[in-house]
Order: structure tokens, then sequence, then C-alpha cells
């Protein structure tokens, strides 16, 4: 897997407009650009953000997704997609997630 490529196309996508405008205008040739895997190709096309989390790729920039609702993911459908990579836990739906706490 290649998910540094996967990594770098979002990072991308966030910040150089040309690309981003590129992305949106014709994401099957940008894709073509990059090295990766049927899988992640598979995954990014059909907006499967759970399982691009399942693969590594870093959550920062996993947003980008839906922030320029590219492959069919925008705001309304990010968080569902996303928990289909994650355990379900009962307290996503109750809105009480554990906090979480750090070592000093």
């Amino acid at each position: 897997m290649s998910v540094y490529q996967v990594n770098k196309l979002l990072y991308r996508t966030d910040s150089d407009p040309a690309f981003r405008k590129r992305i949106m205008e014709e994401p099957e040739a940008v894709l073509k650009e990059f090295r990766l895997s049927d899988e992640e190709r598979n995954a990014l096309t059909s907006g499967g953000v759970g399982k691009l989390y399942q693969m590594g790729v870093h959550t920062f920039l996993l947003n980008h997704l839906y922030r320029y609702e590219l492959f069919g993911v925008n705001r309304d459908n990010y968080l569902t997609r996303i928990r289909e990579g994650m355990p379900y836990d009962p307290r996503f739906e109750q809105g009480n997630m554990p906090v979480q706490r750090f070592i000093k």
C-alpha cells in the first residue's frame, strides 16, 4: 500500500488551489498521477472514508474530502462514513465519548 501517496494527494488538495481545481474537475485523471493501489483508488473514488481510515490515512487530511466535497463525501455523510472504519461504540449515539487524557 502507498498510504503516503493518499496523504500527499489530500494535502495537495488543501494547499494547492490549482491542484484542487483539477481534482474537482477531473478526479480520475489526477488519481492516475499517484502511485495508488487498486484498494486505495477504489476507497477514494467510492468516498470510503472508513476504509481510508483503516488503511492509516491521517484523519486531519481525511477532513479535506468533505471540506471540498470530493468523491461524494460531504458534511452530512462524513461522520457516518468514517465510523464505518471504527468499531461500534454506543457512546457515539449518546454524544458521550470518553475524554482523552494526556500524561505530562
